[in-house]
């Protein structure tokens, strides 16, 4: 009989995919060494910018080395491509029909099944389309995303007459 020793990985970047209205969606995930599967932890989206990539997003914002010591998992998403061949954020731009806030909220779903995400501190941030998606999450899918920190994108205007987030009166990070 043999014992062995429980190996600690610490973190892992996890390149992963669902299947969402038959599209194949990939992301990058980063679990820091010090989360712990039976405590409640925050997620951050890190969007990238349009034409942009998960990869890109991961290495120029890079919050790995907060995700060490503040404990949350970030989950960098990519985009798909437009009709002029860029990787986009649906953010209601003509050139698309991708149901972005839809692929999101199932990658939540997915992911609260496999790690254990503290459904009160999802957050979403962004660089440019990035930050436009991070709104538009705000918007339509505020049930889930508890706050937004865009970065170098506006509040787009169509969203101005649409927009009726759920208040959240407990964030904590």
């Amino acid at each position: 009989l043999m014992f062995f020793p429980f190996i600690s990985f610490g973190q892992q970047t996890i390149n992963d995919s669902i299947i969402h209205d038959n599209l194949y969606r990939s992301y990058t995930i980063y679990i820091p060494p010090i989360y712990n599967t039976s405590k409640p932890t925050p997620l951050v989206f890190n969007f990238h910018g349009l034409t942009g990539s998960s990869v890109v997003a991961m290495w120029h914002a890079d919050f790995r080395s907060i995700a060490d010591t503040a404990n949350f998992i970030i989950v960098h998403p990519q985009g798909l491509l437009n009709n002029s061949g860029e990787t986009h954020w649906n953010v209601g731009q003509l050139g698309t029909t991708i149901n972005d806030v839809d692929f999101i909220s199932k990658l939540i779903d997915s992911l609260s099944l496999e790690y254990n995400i503290d459904s009160d501190r999802v957050y979403s941030t962004g660089m440019s389309n990035g930050a436009y998606m991070s709104y538009r999450l705000a918007c339509e899918l505020s049930d889930k995303i508890a706050a937004i920190a865009p970065v170098a994108g506006s509040y787009i205007s169509y969203m101005l007459n649409s927009c009726n987030p759920v208040s959240y009166t407990h964030l904590t990070l």
